[in-house]
C-alpha cells in the first residue's frame, strides 16, 4: 500500500521513508505541505498519510482540511505528527480537522507500525464496503430498470385521464394501471405500496399482469382484486401490502364502482366542487384473505371529475413540520377546476408549501373525466 510521508525535516522524511518501506509500505515523500497537496492530485494518489504538523507553506492541519474537503467516497486515512504540540486542544484540533489518527514526536517505532497498520485496516474495509456499495447500486440499477421495462410494457390506456407521477426514487411504489374490457367498460386500479423505492415497487409486476390479462378477457373488478390480493399473500413477504382503489367506469360512461382498499378518500368533483367522497371499507391488500362485495356504486355525470391519490400528497410536510393536510389538497383541486389549470398546477402548489423540506414518499395522483 502506498503512503504519502510528509515532513519538512529531510532527516524524519530519511527515517520515515526507511522503516515504512520495511514494513512492506510504499513510500512516497513530501517536503512541505503543499507538495504533498500536489502528490494528492495524481492519479491513483495514496490513501494512507503520515503528515507533520510543523511545514513550510502549508501546514499538516490545513493539508489535512483540504483533503477532506475534497475527498471521494474512499477518502485517505490521515495520521499527524505531533511536534511540541502535546496538549489537549491540539489533539482536538488534529482529529476536529479531519486527522483519524496522531502520534507525538519523537515516536517508538513499534507505536508507529501499529497505527500504520491499524489505518491500512481501516482503509481496507473502507474500499471492501465501497466496492460492495458499487455491486449493490449496479444490481439495484438493474432492477430498477427491468421494473420500468415491464411497466412501460403494458397497455396504459390515458383516454380521459390526467396523471402525476413523482417518485421519491427511480422506481415508485405507487402504481397507476388503466385498460377497458371488452365491453368498453373502463378498468383504473391506483395502488400504493407500503414504503418507497425498490422495496415497495417489487410486487408491481404481480399486480400489472393480474390487472391487465384479467381486464382484457373481462373480468369482474371484485375478481381482479381476489386473484392480486390472492396472489400477494401467497409470494410477497409479510409486511409489504398493497392499499388499492379499483375503479370501474361504464360503458356509458354514467355509471362508477369503486372498491376503495386501504386508500385515501375517491374524491368526486360536481360543476368544481367537491360533490362526494368514497372512503376505504376494506383493508389493503396481501394483508389477510377477503371478500370484495363492499364496492361503491355512484350515478356521475357528463363532466364530474374522479380524483384517487396516494397519501404521499397529503402527507408533505414543509420546513415547519405542517402537513399539506386533506383539507388543503381538496380545496386546492378546487382551484385547479375553476381555474381549468394543467394537472401540474397540483404538484407546483404543493411543492411550493414543501419549500426545501425532503420529499419522504411517492407521490401519485390520477383524474379521471367522465
Amino acid at each position: 500500500m502506498k503512503i504519502l510521508i510528509a515532513d519538512d525535516s529531510m532527516t524524519s522524511r530519511a527515517v520515515l521513508e526507511h522503516v515504512s518501506g520495511s514494513w512492506g509500505y510504499d513510500p512516497i515523500v513530501a517536503e512541505d505541505g503543499e507538495q504533498a497537496w500536489e502528490i494528492m492530485q495524481e492519479i491513483n494518489e495514496p490513501l494512507l498519510l503520515l503528515i507533520d504538523w510543523e511545514m513550510p507553506r502549508l501546514d499538516g492541519l490545513g493539508l489535512c482540511v483540504r483533503i477532506k474537503e475534497h475527498a471521494s467516497s474512499c477518502p485517505p486515512h490521515f495520521i499527524t505528527l505531533l511536534t511540541g504540540r502535546t496538549e489537549t486542544k491540539d489533539v482536538v484540533a488534529g482529529l476536529e480537522a479531519g486527522a483519524n489518527d496522531y502520534i507525538i514526536k519523537p515516536f517508538v517505532n513499534d507505536e508507529l507500525k501499529a497505527r500504520l497498520h491499524a489505518g491500512k485496516r481501516m482503509l481496507e474495509l473502507q474500499l471492501q464496503y465501497k466496492k460492495a456499495q458499487d455491486v449493490l447500486a449496479y444490481e439495484k440499477e438493474v432492477i430498477e430498470n427491468i421494473i420500468l421495462k415491464m411497466r412501460a410494457t403494458k397497455p396504459f390506456d390515458t383516454k380521459q385521464l390526467r396523471i402525476l407521477d413523482n417518485p421519491v426514487e427511480k422506481v415508485s411504489g405507487d402504481i397507476m394501471l388503466s385498460a377497458f374490457k371488452p365491453d368498453n367498460a373502463r378498468h383504473i386500479l391506483m395502488g400504493d405500496f407500503t414504503g418507497h423505492g425498490l422495496m415497495a415497487a417489487i410486487g408491481g409486476p404481480i399486480v400489472y399482469d393480474v390487472f391487465y390479462t384479467m381486464t382484457a378477457k373481462g373480468i369482474a373488478l371484485k375478481d381482479i382484486a381476489i386473484e392480486i390480493n390472492r396472489q400477494l399473500l401467497e409470494k410477497m413477504p409479510t409486511g409489504l401490502f398493497l392499499g388499492a382503489i379499483f375503479i370501474e367506469l361504464s360503458p356509458d360512461g354514467n355509471s362508477l364502482s369503486v372498491l376503495n382498499c386501504g386508500m385515501s378518500d375517491v374524491l368526486i368533483y360536481r360543476n368544481t366542487k367537491l360533490w362526494k367522497k368514497i372512503s376505504s371499507s376494506l383493508l389493503a391488500l396481501g394483508i389477510i384473505k377477503q371478500g370484495f362485495d363492499d364496492d361503491v356504486v355512484v350515478n356521475v355525470e357528463k363532466g364530474d371529475r374522479i380524483y384517487a391519490y396516494s397519501d404521499g400528497i397529503t402527507e408533505v410536510i414543509n420546513e415547519n413540520e405542517e402537513e399539506f393536510g386533506q383539507q388543503r389538497f381538496e380545496q386546492l383541486i378546487e382551484q385547479l377546476l375553476i381555474s381549468q389549470a394543467e394537472i401540474v398546477f397540483l404538484s407546483d402548489t404543493v411543492n411550493k408549501f414543501r419549500a426545501g423540506a425532503e420529499q419522504f414518499d411517492d407521490i401519485t395522483l390520477m383524474e379521471l373525466s367522465c
